[in-house]
């Protein structure tokens, strides 16, 4: 079962890095399109925008769940300066780990049914003609994929509260470039550091 977790893991890690390589490279690429075209030939060419936003979609909502993932995501947490007790913090944190994982919860619902009338309406692009449930799909996805990560985060605060160590998760192949050095992204992530 630990096997599965952490090929799960990695394999979701590695197919949103790809998204977000791809459409970070594909927003840039159809920006430079579309200014080559309308500065530089005089030649505006309808749609590009309409693409861009399309991939902008996927670029967003993946690289949000990625933040979710590698628990990077923006956060006010002082809970550290205020908690001393190392069990009571990690109690007060997944307080928080779990509101956060029932409101993807709702996240999820709101999306589906987003993405059932999407399907029912067919709503499509006004220049291009592009289906737009191939963009409003990321959001179901995402919000699939921030669920699941923030329940994991849930589940690793709740461990080490009941006084257990911290999840090891598994090192993408990757490094993540720190002050300190080359540090995987699975010990970058780790709420073993300072602020745990």
């Amino acid at each position: 079962m630990k096997s599965l977790f952490f090929s799960l893991w990695k394999y979701l890690g590695k197919i949103q890095r790809g998204i977000m390589i791809v459409t970070s490279v594909l927003v840039v690429i159809l920006i430079l399109v579309q200014v080559a075209l309308r500065y530089l030939f005089k030649l505006p060419l309808m749609g590009v925008e309409e693409l861009a936003c399309m991939v902008g979609f996927w670029m967003y909502f993946v690289g949000a769940a990625n933040g979710s993932r590698e628990r990077s995501h923006i956060k006010a947490d002082l809970l550290h300066t205020f908690i001393r007790n190392k069990s009571a913090l990690f109690w007060a944190k997944s307080i928080g780990a779990f509101t956060v994982t029932i409101l993807a919860g709702i996240m999820i619902s709101w999306t589906w049914k987003y993405f059932q009338w999407s399907l029912k309406s067919w709503e499509r692009s006004p220049a291009l003609m592009i289906p737009m449930v191939y963009a409003q799909a990321s959001l179901l996805v995402s919000a699939i994929l921030m669920f699941f990560y923030f329940l994991v985060e849930l589940v690793d605060y709740v461990r080490q509260a009941c006084g257990e160590p911290p999840f090891d998760l598994p090192a993408d192949e990757e490094a993540v470039a720190c002050d300190s050095g080359d540090v995987s992204l699975s010990e970058a992530v780790s709420p073993k550091g300072k602020g745990a």
